[in-house]
């Protein structure tokens, strides 16, 4: 008979949720920074080879595959007073806007080998720091609530608390860059988003709790046998994972080749920096629209309608050949108000997964899973990083430089369809996907499978 426990109260005051969210606006501040800037940083700031700024990111991203599993499994294992997992909040939040500061601190360093591995370093630092804060506030999110629907309402408020720290970074960004140089703007930056992260991140420790699972946090921890054999059961979670996949390439693609887009193609760096902008803030009001549209039509249904909504943006700029600043913008608003829709509905459905899969084969491990799937997500990151970089080269980019006719038009397609497929390929496996809110219901009522016809699971 699989494992059974008490269900966690499913009321959360708006204390606790804007609690919760808080620390996805500290995380963010780095996540979209990095994200953002740190490309373009390392190959138009610090001149570094597209193929070697391709590979520092593919390194990180194997680094990450070993390290975030790693740390959902300690995090587990954690026993303090604070709780599980809210003590890696307050106790990592100093060390990992430091490393922050140095990703984006030049080095002075002479010779060109000694330099690309200085900042290779500091990288894996910095990606160090953030999974030691990132994986355990992620799993915090499974023992906030059980209630499927209270989930999608703080995946929401986390998403939007988060996108308001991405728009602090554009903002900070866009004003640093109008009033210094990329190599002091990049710097003064990393030092503010430092400053606000460690106040976030308090915020959010201090207004969080931690319920207890029944006998869980007693009984002795699943071994990684135990850990893999429960996740390849677990169809929904497979299915999550899949397609969660496709869209970060999708996001990737997009995201490391837009400020190149605007630079070379447009040949209008501030109108990339309103893109940016629209990207980040343009969530603030979807973000509530895709959270009532899940908890009216489901999330399996929500996601295929960001599949098509942002899949018609990526196909609107591959023919848009006109060159208008106007259509593009408008066209990244139409993408991003898409891609917003996963913000939403992974943290509210991978809490799902989990549930079942403990119902399913008594086995419930949050950060493990929440870490598999982090370091699969920045693998997949870090590969398709690493393959701009490799296709930038090949349809002949040279930073700093004029691009030529076929440059541009391989750029072009590189933003668009790259996403494209990875988007259909994304609708395709959520297509099967079939737990609901009632299914799960079911499993807590009666604390074994219910009977589930094959179409639905």
């Amino acid at each position: 008979m699989p494992h059974t426990s008490p269900p966690l109260s499913n009321k959360l005051t708006w204390r606790n949720r804007i609690g919760y969210g808080s620390g996805d606006y500290a995380l963010n501040l780095f996540w979209q920074g990095a994200g953002f800037y740190l490309f373009f940083y390392y190959t138009d700031v610090l001149g570094l080879p597209t193929v070697t700024a391709g590979m520092i990111f593919a390194i990180g991203g194997i680094w990450d595959a070993l390290s975030d599993p790693i740390m959902g499994y300690i995090a587990e294992r954690t026993k303090s007073r604070w709780g599980i997992y809210r003590p890696y909040l307050i106790f990592g939040a100093i060390p990992l806007a430091l490393s922050f500061i140095l990703l984006f601190t030049p080095p002075a360093i002479d010779g060109e080998t000694l330099r690309v591995i200085y900042i290779l370093i500091v990288l894996l630092v910095f990606r160090t720091c953030y999974t030691v804060v990132s994986i355990p506030y992620s799993a915090l999110s499974a023992r906030l609530t059980h209630d499927s629907k209270e989930r999608t309402r703080i995946s929401g408020i986390r998403m939007y608390c988060g996108f308001l720290g991405g728009l602090s970074v554009i903002g900070l960004s866009a004003l640093l860059q109008e009033t210094f140089t990329d190599r002091v703007a990049f710097t003064t930056l990393a030092c503010l988003c430092a400053f606000l992260s460690v106040g976030a991140l308090y915020y959010c420790f201090r207004n969080t709790r931690e319920e207890i699972l029944g006998d869980h946090n007693s009984r002795p921890a699943s071994s990684i046998r135990q850990i893999i054999s429960s996740l390849l059961k677990n169809k929904p979670f497979l299915l999550l994972f899949a397609a969660i996949m496709m869209v970060t390439v999708a996001n990737t693609a997009l995201g490391k080749l837009l400020l190149f887009y605007f630079e070379y193609d447009l040949q209008d760096r501030l109108a990339g920096n309103t893109a940016i902008l629209i990207m980040t803030g343009a969530p603030l009001i979807t973000i509530p629209l895709w959270s009532a549209i899940a908890l009216r039509h489901g999330k399996r249904r929500t996601w295929i309608y960001g599949c098509l909504f942002a899949g018609g943006g990526f196909t609107l700029l591959y023919f848009d050949r006109s060159k208008s600043i106007s259509f593009a913008l408008m066209e990244f608003g139409v993408i991003t108000t898409g891609l917003s829709a996963f913000a939403v509905l992974l943290w509210s459905m991978l809490p799902d997964t989990i549930d079942y899969g403990e119902y399913q084969t008594g086995v419930r491990n949050e950060s493990t899973v929440v870490g598999i799937l982090s370091s699969a997500q920045k693998a997949s990151l870090a590969g398709t990083a690493f393959m701009l970089g490799v296709a930038l080269d090949h349809i002949g980019y040279r930073a700093g430089q004029p691009q030529s006719t076929d440059t541009l038009d391989g750029l072009n397609s590189l933003i668009s369809l790259v996403p494209l497929f990875a988007l259909i390929a994304s609708l395709v496996i959520i297509s099967f996907y079939g737990l609901s809110g009632k299914i799960l219901g079911e499993l807590r009522q009666n604390r074994m499978l219910p009977a589930v016809p094959p179409g639905n699971l």
